[in-house]
């Protein structure tokens, strides 16, 4: 297979990332090994600059590398305020990260999965999905950390790799990844707000959570003085990077459960608008959940106390403002 159809292979799944066509604009650099057979079964890598504006690629088999390079692309006709990624945190999920990406991959979004020190089954299973993926980056943590340390690492690392929103779901396949669509609308018509998952449960919800997700409601109404959060405790939901990072730049969150409503809370004290989207969430028999009813509601609860503290300092007047480090 010769060199110019090894080109084609990249820019085709540059097309698959991004989304919408990729145009050749130039090539900075270029090393063909060797031709390839039409038989050969060959792995491409491509990743994207921050600013899209230029790939470095490698196409290789078991005998090694067959090429590798770096383009530079044409910037696209229409940019959106909104270049999003699809963050999802995982710990000892493989059995059900595979059909969540399925479903991810007819959206052409980038995806950054953050393993949170699985163990050996789920960690080569992400290995292996990411070799088949070149829109899938991993990041492997080396312990477990929790929930919220998983994602604030997400959060970071999307940063860092040039998206201005991150649409968060979970591994355990109760969020239908063909919803991210409507999350990533309401994104590009507010792209300042913070857009949350307003969860349609059906009858398999169990009622321990149906009580507990709506006394977290009227909890954070009372602290925002607002009606505007319709759930803090969704998995489902876009952030915009830049005032989220702000945020937890300014203040100290925990590491697990607890993080999910604490920056819904923290982000709506900053300004941050809150817009709400209809979601499925679906619970499966015989499926694996990690939060913990006794410990992870006290966590929880401690968290409420310390925004109940940082609500009243403001409201007497003797402590600082909500946007404060606390």
């Amino acid at each position: 297979m010769p060199g110019v159809a090894q080109i084609g292979w990249v820019l085709d799944a540059t097309r698959d990332v991004l989304g919408a066509p990729a145009t050749l604009r130039g090539i900075e650099a270029l090393k063909f090994k060797r031709l390839l057979r039409p038989a050969d079964v060959v792995r491409l890598r491509v990743e994207l600059s921050p600013d899209r504006g230029a790939l470095d690629f490698r196409l290789w088999d078991d005998a090694g590398v067959v090429s590798s390079g770096r383009l530079r692309l044409s910037a696209p006709a229409a940019a959106s305020s909104v270049n999003a990624c699809v963050l999802i945190p995982i710990f000892d999920h493989g059995d059900t990260i595979g059909a969540v990406l399925d479903g991810l991959a007819p959206l052409g979004l980038p995806c950054l999965v953050v393993n949170d020190g699985s163990g050996p089954a789920t960690s080569a299973t992400l290995s292996q999905l990411a070799a088949t993926r070149s829109w899938l980056h991993v990041e492997h943590l080396a312990v477990n950390r929790g929930r919220g340390a998983a994602l604030r690492h997400g959060y970071r690392v999307a940063s860092a790799r040039g998206f201005s929103h991150a649409v968060q779901l979970d591994a355990d396949g109760q969020h239908d990844p063909a919803e991210v669509v409507g999350l990533l609308r309401a994104a590009e018509r507010n792209p300042e707000a913070l857009v949350l998952g307003d969860p349609r449960f059906d009858a398999s919800a169990p009622r321990s959570r149906l009580y507990g997700r709506r006394l977290s409601q009227l909890i954070v109404w009372g602290f925002t003085g607002s009606f505007a959060v319709h759930d803090p405790l969704c998995g489902f939901r876009c952030f915009p990077l830049a005032p989220t990072l702000a945020v937890l730049e300014r203040h100290r969150f925990g590491d697990r459960m607890d993080f999910d409503p604490e920056i819904v809370v923290r982000l709506a004290w900053a300004g941050v608008p809150i817009v709400n989207v209809p979601v499925r969430v679906r619970y499966f028999a015989g499926g694996r959940s990690h939060f913990r009813l006794v410990r992870d509601n006290v966590r929880i609860t401690a968290t409420y106390g310390r925004l109940l503290l940082a609500r009243l300092g403001r409201a007497l007047g003797r402590g600082r403002a909500p946007g404060d480090r606390a």
